[in-house]
């Protein structure tokens, strides 16, 4: 008897592949179905650039921050300085940084007892440190540069000043302003020790008790009061009344101290070779 096959159809074919697929058979790779339609690709996340560095958080970056590890950004300034060493005897150079107040740091070049130093150009001020100490009573130069070099030397003998006459007033203004610079100097109580007299001096000058050869008016130019001199050589000075007339005068020609009193209702004082006229206390 001869069998005849009947097409199965669409439904009863995939019932049958299910069924074959789970008996006992170990499911195979996933087949990807196409479906004739393109599948879309993920666009990609937007990639965020890092921000820039700011190391002291001031708001600043610090590829434009002249400060970057200052929030308060106080202006500093480097300056240059070649100087003899004697433990060597070589010119060495050293920089002098501005610390974080904007004060000079000048330890360095101390500890090296640096001497015979020279700045590196002139040195206009920076930081308000600097600024200041160009405002000390007296000095009268618009740059740093002589106060950096007093400061950066370490000379026992500078302390011993030696300075003429004429330069005494502008010298004590500059060493007071140097100071000022670097107060912490090794040789500041030494400093200031020097200047202590020729300070006195100056205050008695322009008390107009204080004076040297020529001629003053009483009241006005000098004090009445008792003055002495000391070391005299030919000296001579005499009271004047107000025709211009001698009060009394004296010539002396050799003494260890000369004395005068010259008294309110003298009217000018005359002196020459006497030397240095001081107030006697």
């Amino acid at each position: 008897m001869t069998r005849t096959h009947r097409p199965i159809g669409l439904a009863a074919a995939l019932a049958i592949a299910i069924a074959l697929a789970g008996c006992g058979a170990e499911a195979g790779p996933a087949v990807a179905v196409s479906t004739g339609r393109p599948t879309p690709t993920p666009s990609p996340s937007p990639s965020t650039s890092p921000s820039p560095s700011d190391r002291d958080g001031d708001g600043i970056p610090d590829h434009s921050d002249p400060y970057p590890d200052d929030p308060k950004n106080i202006p500093k300034q480097s300056v240059t300085v070649h100087c003899n060493v004697p433990a060597d005897s070589f010119l060495h150079t050293f920089v002098i940084h501005s610390d974080q107040t904007g004060k000079p740091d000048f330890t360095a070049i101390w500890a090296a007892k640096a001497t015979s130093c020279e700045v590196g150009g002139s040195v206009l001020p920076v930081t308000d440190f600097e600024k200041a100490a160009l405002k000390t009573p007296g000095y009268k130069a618009n740059d740093l540069t002589k106060l950096y070099q007093t400061c950066v030397e370490v000379d026992p003998d500078a302390a011993n000043l030696g300075y003429e006459d004429a330069l005494i007033e502008s010298q004590v203004a500059e060493i007071k302003a140097a100071l000022a610079l670097c107060p912490k100097h090794p040789l500041a109580a030494k400093y200031r020790q020097a200047i202590k007299p020729i300070e006195a001096d100056l205050k008695l000058k322009a008390q107009g008790r204080l004076f040297d050869d020529g001629t003053y008016l009483v009241g006005k130019e000098i004090r009445p009061g008792t003055y002495y001199t000391t070391d005299v050589r030919n000296c001579y000075w005499e009271r004047q009344n107000r025709s211009g007339g001698i009060i009394s005068n004296d010539f002396i020609i050799s003494a260890r101290r000369a004395q005068v009193t010259i008294r309110s209702s003298d009217y000018g004082f005359y002196t020459e070779g006497c030397g240095t006229w001081r107030p006697v206390r």
